[in-house]
């Protein structure tokens, strides 16, 4: 019987048989996929392949009594200049179980081989439950110092609704300090009881985005305001304004911009308000471009021409000025700088499902095939970026659901993500998608 390839001490469970339509980018992830064949994770062999990747982060041991690792989401992974790499995320049994935790791991070679996974916060498995920690959110300060932040459930009330705590590490994550809380702004929409805390998610990571190059992410909050009868979702952005200065995690400084009367809201006749989960890009010229998941059918966008103090009205995602609008349900829509996350290179890529029943019972529907979608900078534009004909990226019938991250690694542009919430995988995205995107106009 074949023994998996074991990274470090973690051996790498991958999804019996490879077909032809389902092959990996790189000769390293065959060789992966085919050491579990014959195993007791023999019929991940052939399931890992089908996102294509080039590297394979984490697959689960699904030991529930050791680690509750079936569900893998909101993956982050993020570098040094040195080229480490790092990587965090949520993982439970399935989510919002007693054990939901936030891992942190990290590949010293480029991404080829990962350490085992060590949990930051929560609960590793369902023997002693603790309260729930989610949707983390790491950043790097200029002395090298890692942060890593998360949603921590202090009440029943969960998993989204909690208190923003987290810890750091000064020596790449060997040993971290104790967890502390951030004190964060009460907002209208938030309970009127001051001891329930806030429902908010930060599902992207931090980038140095805002002000002076400090850290910026869009922050999903739910809830609703003394003068509304139903709940609803909306987007608020959130400045880290003290990260370089090395703060102990309680000192940690926040700036909200575009909160209370001012967030971005999309509402629909049939399915409500709902506007959340913003990705940010930069633009050549300096604006902030961002694309949420909405209610509506479609993703939308937004723009902010002060480093995200302040957001034009969200409108619904189009090719190109005067095109067709993508069709979307409610589910991520992640958009990156091909160059880099920060570079505001002119070059971005997008996912969309490009379908929706607007007949539906609900905005929540099938998470089908994903297409990425290449766009380019069009200066004068009323939408700034504009899309070439969609390429198809991943063709599961469902469970499509992209909590992903970017990095370049060798020059290379990576979309790490996490393919049914399970696998954890890294993809090259190389300038073949991009060969029928609109020339750019700076």
């Amino acid at each position: 019987m074949n023994r998996p390839i074991l990274f470090g001490e973690a051996a790498l469970i991958v999804c019996g048989a490879m077909a032809a339509e389902a092959v990996a980018q790189s000769e390293h992830a065959r060789k992966i996929a085919e050491s579990f064949a014959g195993t007791e994770y023999d019929k991940y062999a052939k399931d890992i392949l089908v996102g294509k990747p080039d590297y394979i982060v984490f697959t689960p041991k699904l030991k529930r009594e050791i680690v509750g690792d079936k569900y893998n989401d909101h993956f982050q992974v993020f570098d040094k200049p040195d080229g480490t790499l790092f990587a965090v995320w949520t993982q439970a049994t399935k989510e919002a179980d007693v054990d939901q935790h936030v891992c942190f791991s990290k590949s010293k070679d480029k991404g080829l081989t990962w350490s085992s996974p060590i949990v930051l916060a929560g609960s590793p498995n369902n023997v002693n439950p603790q309260l729930l920690a989610s949707w983390q959110q790491p950043m790097v300060s200029k002395s090298g110092r890692i942060y890593v932040l998360w949603n921590q459930q202090t009440t029943s009330r969960g998993p989204h609704c909690g208190q923003m705590f987290g810890k750091y590490s000064d020596n790449d994550g060997e040993t971290w300090s104790g967890p502390k809380m951030v004190p964060m702004k009460r907002m209208e929409k938030d309970p009127a009881d001051p001891t329930i805390p806030p429902s908010w998610c930060n599902w992207q990571r931090p980038l140095r985005l805002g002000e002076g190059g400090k850290y910026l992410v869009g922050v999903s909050r739910h809830g609703r305001t003394a003068s509304e009868t139903r709940d609803n979702c909306t987007v608020e952005f959130l400045q880290f304004d003290n990260i370089d200065d090395n703060p102990e995690v309680q000192n940690i400084k926040l700036s909200w911009f575009a909160s209370n009367d001012q967030v971005l809201r999309v509402e629909h006749e049939k399915f409500g308000s709902a506007c959340e989960e913003a990705g940010i890009v930069k633009l050549p010229d300096g604006r902030l471009f961002a694309l949420t998941r909405t209610c509506a059918g479609h993703p939308f966008w937004s723009q902010s021409r002060d480093c995200g103090r302040t957001w034009s009205k969200p409108k619904p995602l189009l090719d190109r000025d005067g095109g067709k609008p993508y069709l979307h349900p409610r589910s991520p829509c992640p958009i990156y700088d091909w160059k880099g996350c920060e570079a505001g290179s002119g070059y971005y890529f997008a996912f969309v499902h490009n379908t929706f029943d607007f007949n539906g019972k609900s905005e929540y529907q099938k998470r089908g095939p994903l297409y990425l979608i290449a766009g380019t900078f069009q200066k004068d534009a009323e939408q700034p970026v504009w899309f070439a004909p969609m390429k198809l990226f991943i063709d599961r019938k469902n469970g499509n659901s992209f909590y992903t991250s970017m990095t370049i690694v060798d020059g290379k542009c990576v979309l790490w993500f996490n393919d049914m919430k399970f696998f954890l995988l890294g993809r090259i995205i190389d300038d073949s998608w991009f060969a029928d995107a609109p020339e750019m106009r700076k």
